[in-house]
């Protein structure tokens, strides 16, 4: 079975539909979604059309989705989804917004065999599977900077909670350092951006993403060759875990590491 090809029609779609609402505006706000974040109906709409896809194609498969939660089903295959990522944008008509998939033969990061994002405004795809990343069917090329001072980053800057405020401090010096920095609400566009070229790293500092928000686009990153250091205790994260997410992505080992070094985290 061809999953990245799954991924691919399902990701265009969702893309096709999601962007026709977007572009009519006056968005509902809903309830909360399966893990306490605020769901608008866009948020919806962009789930409905992904679910139906992937049970068509996959039935029976375990699903993780932001909006819905898990949905048990066989532990043979497991489908990460964001339908979403970066609904704030999308409501507040900033025109920076994505989908994700990622497929996985087993319930860790490192069984994922096939993953995508698509950029719903831009319509940029982005895949990853166990040979090579793409951008719209071009391999990614990551940069080679390896000085903090040459480096543009972005960064999660969330803070939810007083823990996170606290792993923020150490921030401060890297923004200090870093040639320039970026906050664009979309963690999985601002990964693929890492495999691209178009920023240089991106620092989930504190333990506030959750797996959908960013482990398939941290497998295209790894696909594309990217140094990436998960900073929560396990190092081949869970898909169905709910603890948070912390990690870094660099376009190479050094700058990786230098950021590493910074965040005083024993690399």
């Amino acid at each position: 079975m061809d999953y990245s090809d799954i991924i691919s029609k399902t990701l265009i779609k969702a893309k096709n539909v999601i962007k026709e609402r977007y572009f009519e505006g006056n968005h509902s706000r809903l309830d909360k979604n399966a893990f306490g974040d605020i769901q608008y109906d866009i948020d919806v709409l962009a789930e409905k059309i992904i679910m139906d896809e992937i049970n068509k194609n996959l039935s029976g498969a375990t699903i993780i989705s932001e909006e819905s939660g898990i949905r048990e089903g066989n532990t043979d295959l497991f489908v990460l989804i964001d339908p979403l990522d970066g609904s704030l944008n999308s409501v507040r008509q900033i025109p920076l917004f994505s989908s994700t998939i990622a497929i996985a033969k087993g319930h860790r990061f490192s069984d994922i065999i096939a993953s995508g994002a698509i950029d719903i405004i831009h319509e940029d795809l982005y895949l990853g599977d166990s040979n090579k990343a793409t951008v719209n069917n071009i391999p990614t090329k990551p940069n080679n900077i390896e000085k903090l001072n040459e480096a543009v980053i972005a960064i999660d800057l969330n803070i939810r909670s007083e823990k996170a405020s606290k792993a923020y401090q150490n921030m401060i010096k890297i923004f200090d350092i870093t040639k320039a920095q970026r906050i664009l609400g979309s963690a999985i566009m601002e990964n693929v951006y890492v495999a691209t070229g178009a920023i240089d790293a991106f620092i989930a500092p504190s333990k506030q993403l959750r797996t959908f928000d960013c482990l398939p686009a941290i497998h295209i990153g790894k696909q594309s060759g990217l140094f990436i250091r998960f900073l929560n205790e396990m190092n081949d994260f869970d898909l169905l875990s709910k603890e948070g997410v912390s990690y870094v992505s660099a376009c190479t080992e050094t700058l990786g590491n230098n950021i590493l070094n910074e965040l005083e985290y024993d690399n």
